[in-house]
């Protein structure tokens, strides 16, 4: 008798740490990523798309809903996001990305509007290794990380839009430099 009623109480504590304790320390981390020596960057604008506002709130998700797919393409780079403190009064969510391919690793933020990027030392350790020290250091965690194609890359830079968006939360977009990110969606 004592054992089940502990059995039940352990279950509880365990799944109201895991629904809601544990999103709620994810979703609010305190940190601000360093950059050194960034600039601003210099966007390729993709047409426009009519693409409807998705939230009402200022909680931002990358994924518009749960049933969008990753899939993992053959070649491109490795793309990675994670949503930080965004200052009042802002439109759109601020963001940290993280963008390497085979020979460069990148580091973006977005506020509003504003891109800022850096290059930052490739890793001598295995790509994704790099991304997931690096944004646990920077930002705390990844909300998404993700490849892309070569294809997507290619498309980009001809000014065309990328099949991710109709999922997304935000535009995919790259900078002269080449670096791929997300622009997210106003609020």
């Amino acid at each position: 008798m004592f054992g089940s009623g502990f059995a039940i109480a352990f279950v509880f504590i365990a799944y109201l740490g895991l629904q809601v304790l544990l999103p709620a320390v994810i979703n609010n981390s305190n940190k601000t990523p360093e950059f050194n020596d960034s600039k601003a960057a210099e966007v390729i604008e993709q047409e426009s798309s009519s693409t409807p506002k998705m939230t009402t709130n200022n909680d931002f998700k990358l994924y518009k809903n749960s049933s969008a797919k990753m899939e993992v393409p053959e070649s491109g780079g490795i793309l990675s996001i994670a949503s930080i403190n965004t200052p009042a009064g802002n439109k759109f969510p601020s963001t940290y990305q993280l963008w390497i391919t085979e020979s460069e690793f990148w580091q973006v933020k977005t506020n509003e509007q504003n891109i800022e990027i850096e290059q930052l030392k490739y890793p001598t350790v295995l790509p994704i290794d790099a991304v997931d020290a690096t944004m646990r250091k920077q930002a705390g965690y990844a909300m998404s990380t993700m490849t892309v194609h070569s294809e997507a890359i290619t498309s980009l830079k001809m000014g065309n839009g990328s099949w991710h968006d109709k999922d997304m939360n935000g535009k995919t977009k790259i900078t002269k430099e080449g670096v791929v990110f997300i622009q997210p969606n106003e609020f």
